[in-house]
């Protein structure tokens, strides 16, 4: 599995203190389309936080399911990670570790609104579902960009784990 490191304050591993991951699903159907989820208006793949006691396979498969309503059959292994060591991060003598696993699954189960379980946060930005065609998702990505402050993190995330599908 490759995975892309931002270090910029230079933090070493010992030096962490708090840790976070997260599991995204490139979720693609036979008609070469990628499902993305929106919420506050930046565009995402579907998924989401690790609990404390869960495998990184069993976060992919419930996050999947809350958030998409499409149960996941199967082993799933990452393909892609992202990593981000934040020094004072989110507060003061807090070093972050941010994780970030990319999974794709192919699939022709459609999302199903009726058991989809959002958190409070999914519903209070109007998370939404739609497909759009994967050669097209680069330049909806880069366009949506001015959209909203965070999408340039997350935007180029998502272009970084697009690219290294292949």
């Amino acid at each position: 599995m490759k995975t892309k490191i931002y270090n910029y304050d230079r933090l070493a591993q010992e030096e962490i203190n708090a840790q976070i991951i997260r599991v995204k699903a490139i979720i693609i159907n036979s008609h070469n389309e990628i499902l993305l989820g929106t919420s506050f208006g930046t565009p995402q793949f579907p998924g989401g936080h690790k609990k404390d006691n869960e495998t990184l396979e069993k976060a992919l498969k419930r996050e999947i399911k809350e958030e998409t309503g499409i149960t996941l059959r199967g082993k799933y292994e990452p393909y892609y990670s992202i990593k981000y060591f934040l020094k004072d991060y989110p507060d003061k003598k807090k070093n972050t570790s941010i994780e970030i696993y990319y999974y794709i699954i192919h699939t022709d189960t459609k999302y199903d609104l009726s058991k989809i379980s959002l958190d409070p946060e999914e519903k209070k930005g109007n998370f939404t579902l739609m497909y759009l065609p994967l050669n097209y998702l680069p330049k909806y990505l880069k366009q949506n960009i001015k959209n909203n402050p965070i999408n340039k993190i997350i935007n180029r995330e998502m272009l970084l784990a697009l690219k290294n599908m292949r």
